[in-house]
């Protein structure tokens, strides 16, 4: 009889684990957007470029490589591991930042991808609350060293998501803010000007906090009083063709920029600003509209991300602009309760169906798996 009841439950158990985003969707009021293997379709004698950044938490250079293998990967014509050029060096003259680029083919041409690890700019500040990590119990009462009983989800959460992640959050919204987006701003040109002629799409690929920390370099770079910082960003501005946002954080980041008196958003977010910036560098003396390419801005968004919103096209969307919303699952939901806090906040990358999309676009490119 036990038998009986665990066969009948046993189907019941098993449509409680699901991944109700995998596949992905598109939300309804979303634009077709392009992916890698549309972007190097004409085999361009020049590179597409695509730069990646990650977001909060401590990364290191094993996430750049599986990434690039992730993306390269999803299109048929690429061969697995065919590295064509690989590098890595200290970047924008500060030894605690790394470049690591990489060169693939990718569909009919080829993409030099550049990871940008930000993150050991901040571990020496994080390392202030290492004393509370969690560890094996001890006697608070009694022992020198005091480490409490935590619950295994609980330390995970602790260690991982505030310690971690959310500590670098707090960094770059307070007073390195400044020498974080200076630094960003110093890698980006970095890489443009290895290749300062060229008018191939640019692409960019950032999560959670990373795109906030992009965005705001790449605004910095259109407002410098520097001539060549100025004229670098105003390339990378022209040549921006996609955006991919996973995990996109920009909505609770612009709390930290309203004045709780007025109690009114402001007119523009850090995308908007950017946006806003890169339409008038069109109309300065010396360019033309028509250098502006037209740029497609994916926010890719687990619904149980915790620390995530998705984009609204409708506050982005222009003529020059086009905005996807797309909804994904990074890991199991269980019994309808809960999906894990940290994958899905930080799985976005790792799951192949976001990759999928970076090198394949909506809809699906012909030459992809």
């Amino acid at each position: 009889m036990k038998t009986l009841r665990l066969l009948v439950l046993l189907p019941c158990l098993l449509a409680a684990c699901a991944t109700p985003y995998r596949p992905p969707v598109v939300v309804h009021d979303s634009t077709p957007f392009p992916g890698l293997a549309a972007l190097t379709a004409g085999g361009g004698a020049r590179p597409v470029d695509l730069i990646l950044v990650h977001g909060m938490c401590t990364h290191d250079a094993a996430w750049v490589d599986r990434n690039v293998e992730r993306i390269a990967g999803a299109v048929t014509a690429q061969a697995p591991g065919a590295a064509l050029q690989s590098a890595r060096r200290a970047a924008a003259d500060n030894a605690a930042v790394e470049l690591l680029d990489s060169t693939r083919r990718v569909g009919a041409g080829t993409v030099r991808f550049h990871g940008i690890l930000w993150s050991p700019l901040t571990a020496p500040l994080k390392r202030q609350l290492a004393y509370d990590n969690t560890g094996g119990p001890t006697d608070c009462a009694g022992d020198t060293v005091c480490r409490p009983v935590r619950a295994c989800l609980n330390g995970v959460v602790k260690d991982k998501l505030l310690n971690d992640c959310l500590a670098d959050v707090l960094i770059y919204e307070g007073n390195s803010r400044d020498t974080i987006r200076d630094t960003m701003a110093g890698i980006v040109a970095q890489v443009i000007d290895a290749d300062p002629d060229s008018d191939a799409p640019l692409v960019v690929v950032a999560e959670s906090l990373g795109s906030k920390m992009l965005f705001d370099a790449l605004a910095s770079m259109l407002e410098s009083n520097q001539p060549r910082l100025q004229a670098l960003g105003r390339r990378a501005a022209r040549r921006l063709a996609l955006i991919f946002m996973a995990g996109n954080q920009l909505p609770i980041l612009a709390l930290a920029e309203q004045d709780v008196v007025a109690r009114a958003m402001p007119e523009q977010d850090t995308l908007q600003r950017f946006l806003d910036l890169r339409r008038r560098q069109a109309g300065l003396p010396g360019e033309r509209s028509g250098d502006l390419r037209r740029l497609s801005v994916v926010a890719v968004t687990d619904p149980n991300d915790l620390l995530s919103y998705r984009l609204l096209p409708a506050r982005y969307a222009a003529s020059d602009v086009a905005v996807a919303d797309v909804l994904v699952s990074n890991d199991t939901t269980w019994f309808g309760l809960i999906e894990h806090p940290v994958t899905a906040h930080l799985g976005y990358l790792a799951n192949p169906d976001v990759g999928a999309l970076i090198a394949c676009g909506w809809p699906r490119a012909a030459v992809c798996r």
